[in-house]
């Protein structure tokens, strides 16, 4: 497995990802005044606010449409979410829907950069000719502080796949080995694109 050159470059990465958790915690209460406000404050709030949206968009849709049409939502967004950023990219690329390994190792790197410092957990993937492999130790659409949510996490995450499998004809499957969102301890997801393994 390797990675792309650019995952050696570390000193691009990332505003916010270095503010202490005091100042964290001081920004999520409001404590910070205006005058204090850093841009790595500002990347912190901007990414912790899209977090907390999709977590409140997930309440308010389970409470007024129930689970199952909550769920629904959830994995429509994914997929549309997923499918439209990654044919972008093979566009960009002029590849039309002729993705490959690198081609998801350069999009998942990419959208793992410019989302956030929690996003950055997912930096940096690895490839071969065969598939891509995402390994970190935060789920970057779960909430810890809203559990009851994982569930559309995972709805989410599985529309998202569908979204690739959609924008490129090479992409076999995608295989979550493990997910922070399930109780477990990380997150680790393939996506693969050789021949199935006898």
């Amino acid at each position: 497995m390797q990675q792309e050159s650019y995952a050696n470059k570390r000193f691009m990465f990332y505003p916010g990802m270095n503010l202490s958790q005091a100042e964290r915690d001081r920004m999520d209460r409001y404590e910070v005044p205006i005058d204090e406000v850093t841009i790595d404050h500002l990347v912190y709030a901007m990414s912790k606010q899209i977090e907390n949206n999709f977590q409140a968009f997930y309440t308010v849709a389970e409470e007024v449409a129930g689970e199952e049409m909550a769920l629904k939502i959830a994995f429509e967004i994914g997929k549309r979410y997923g499918g439209s950023g990654y044919a972008k990219l093979l566009e960009a690329h002029g590849l039309g829907r002729n993705g490959s390994a690198k081609m998801m190792t350069i999009y998942q790197d990419l959208v793992h950069a410019i989302r956030g410092p929690k996003h950055t957990a997912a930096l940096f993937a690895e490839y071969d000719d065969d598939r891509c492999v995402v390994k970190r130790n935060a789920c970057i659409y779960y909430n810890e502080a809203t559990p009851q949510n994982g569930k559309y996490t995972g709805a989410f995450e599985q529309g998202c796949f569908e979204g690739y499998k959609a924008a490129d004809q090479n992409l076999r499957e995608v295989v979550v080995h493990s997910c922070v969102w399930r109780g477990e301890g990380r997150c680790e997801i393939s996506w693969e694109y050789g021949k199935p393994k006898p």
